[in-house]
């Protein structure tokens, strides 16, 4: 029989979500394979405890595996699974019952289901594989978390990014479309701490037939839900919280993973006071519960000894501290900014020792002590009085933005060419020199010293300068590409992906796009006593709403678990 060509030379996995409103519990999902003809083997890898109801081109090989034929360039696998996910385990997720992910008689918000990809193929340059998500009527998808049925979509464009807001049809919102969309809008330019996602999905997650088990939930890159019941004017944001965690590009040691909560904690009360959404008395109440009674037997550095949400009420009082001491260490010229952006940077996992360092770079080795003081042992800071916050943080800081370069900011040099290339894919050949532009600006009020990245994969370089205020600077960064396959680029906050293909390559490759499961246990947040009738709530009775923190998923480890895959000869690095 002969072998059906795809048209592309990528090989694109699309996965087509439906629900079932006559099986309450359980959604269809396809899988469609479009493979090119230089694909000589494949198989796909269906999640544990997915019926598969039907296949074509495929045949079962065995556990979750399933074989293609060889003569169907776009073979699919149909099966269905239970998309509700439960809290089962103690803790800030302990609430009996609760969702984390539902599907209901009228929509379903879920967290899309990973088919692996692996096999062999043959030729002179890199597949790419590349994955998309459909809805079968109405609904929106993400990378990694879909809503599907009837809802209202708002779109804005903020700082190189597309925020997408999805309010369902069951939705009904506190805080207005436009004020969630200038309080998220705002945060990502304030937050100067390293590259930004093209794309960011937020999904207002219906409260009127599910009660969730969280206030919010994060999960992968840049897909997160938050309640609809959720405001804007409060020092608890929960948008601007989940928001935070989308920012976080490390992976935390344990002795570190007290920041991921705590930042984001932080940022979600001072980016409301910085835009005037609430007053510095509402500030400083919320900080204020990482110093109560509770909170003096927790040690930050060591996970078994967070109890009542350490990582968040102790987290975030010291991810202020901290930022209140830098500010006055360096007459305003760094920020906590300055320490999150030097561990988003971090090829290697970030612990305590990293953000000591940090937070010593950032400021001096008298702050680092204190940071040292407050994480290793169970010493903690006061809140701060509204004088203290004046003078720490009276007047704006140097704060930069990064940008390409105006005119041709990126150029490809080789022997047989010197061109501009444009957008987020780029394709050169090995041994062309790839050169980008870079402008850099201080937005501040202060002059201060700025750090520009660019990395190739996991190798990093900086370029170094000081700038007083509405100054800038142009750099030129070049790369030497002399090994076929594919590449991520990284200049100031743009990324790129770089495939360099070789035309005397002849030896193929393998496919390997098997996503492992996730696990539970890297799953954490706290809950809000709504109701007052929580008997397994863990939250302190001293403490409203308001005071609850916000909740997020361990990004670093969702990353790896979920993360975004090409084919190349070897495998590419995730993001």
């Amino acid at each position: 029989m002969t072998l059906q060509s795809s048209s592309s030379d990528d090989l694109t996995v699309t996965t087509t979500l439906d629900r079932t409103p006559d099986r309450v519990g359980e959604i269809t999902v396809q899988v469609a394979v479009s493979i090119p003809d230089r694909v000589t083997e494949l198989t796909a890898s269906v999640p544990d405890r997915a019926r598969v109801t039907d296949t074509d081109g495929f045949s079962h090989a065995g556990d979750d595996e399933y074989s293609w034929d060889g003569t169907d360039a776009r073979p699919t696998v149909t099966y269905r699974v239970d998309p509700n996910r439960l809290s089962d385990r103690e803790g800030p997720l302990s609430v009996d019952g609760q969702y984390l992910f539902a599907d209901t008689d009228k929509w379903a918000l879920v967290r899309i289901p990973q088919t692996g990809i692996t096999g062999r193929y043959t030729g002179s340059s890199s597949l790419e594989l590349d994955r998309e998500t459909t809805i079968d009527g109405p609904g929106v998808a993400g990378d990694r978390m879909a809503f599907l049925g009837p809802v209202d979509v708002r779109t804005r464009r903020a700082h190189g990014q597309t925020l997408r807001l999805v309010i369902p049809a069951a939705a009904d919102l506190e805080a207005e479309p436009d004020a969630i969309l200038e309080s998220v809008s705002n945060a990502a330019g304030r937050l100067q701490v390293g590259d930004r996602d093209r794309e960011v999905l937020m999904i207002a997650a219906p409260t009127g037939a599910v009660r969730w088990t969280v206030r919010g939930l994060q999960v992968g890159d840049s897909d997160f839900w938050v309640r609809d019941a959720e405001d804007v004017a409060t020092p608890s944001n929960v948008w601007v919280h989940e928001y935070v965690h989308t920012r976080q590009d490390y992976t935390a040691a344990p002795s570190a993973e007290w920041l991921t909560e705590g930042s984001a904690t932080y940022y979600a009360a001072l980016l409301p006071l910085e835009t005037g959404r609430i007053d510095f008395e509402a500030f400083r109440r919320q900080l204020a519960t990482g110093a109560a009674a509770n909170q003096r037997r927790a040690v930050l550095t060591d996970p078994d000894r967070w109890d009542d949400f350490a990582n968040y009420r102790k987290g975030g009082l010291v991810a202020g501290d901290l930022d209140r001491r830098i500010r006055v260490a360096t007459n305003r010229e760094a920020t906590f900014d300055t320490v999150f952006r030097e561990l988003n940077s971090a090829t290697a996992p970030i612990d305590d020792r990293a953000v000591r360092q940090a937070v010593r770079n950032a400021a001096d080795r008298d702050v680092a002590a204190v940071a040292d003081r407050y994480t290793t042992t169970t010493a903690g800071p006061q809140m701060w009085n509204r004088t203290a916050h004046a003078a720490a943080f009276g007047g704006s800081p140097a704060q930069f933005r990064y940008r390409l370069a105006d005119d041709n900011p990126i150029t490809v040099a080789g022997p047989t060419r010197t061109t501009a290339l444009s957008g987020q894919e780029l394709a050169v050949v090995a041994g062309e020199t790839l050169r980008v532009r870079l402008t850099v600006e201080n937005i501040g009020g202060t002059v201060g010293d700025y750090a520009l990245p660019f990395r190739v994969n996991e190798t990093e370089t900086v370029a170094r300068g000081r700038l007083r205020p509405g100054e800038s600077a142009t750099h030129t960064v070049t790369e030497i590409f002399t090994e076929p396959g594919t590449y991520r680029v990284t200049a100031g906050v743009d990324s790129f992906t770089v495939t360099v293909s070789a035309a005397d390559s002849t030896s193929g490759g393998t496919i390997d796009s098997d996503p492992p499961a996730l696990d539970e246990d890297d799953i954490e947040g706290t809950t809000g006593n709504e109701t007052g009738d929580d008997q397994n709530s863990t939250t302190p009775p001293t403490a409203t709403d308001d005071d609850t923190p916000g909740f997020g998923v361990g990004v670093a480890m969702l990353a790896v678990a979920m993360g975004v895959l090409s084919l190349t000869a070897s495998r590419r690095q995730q993001d």
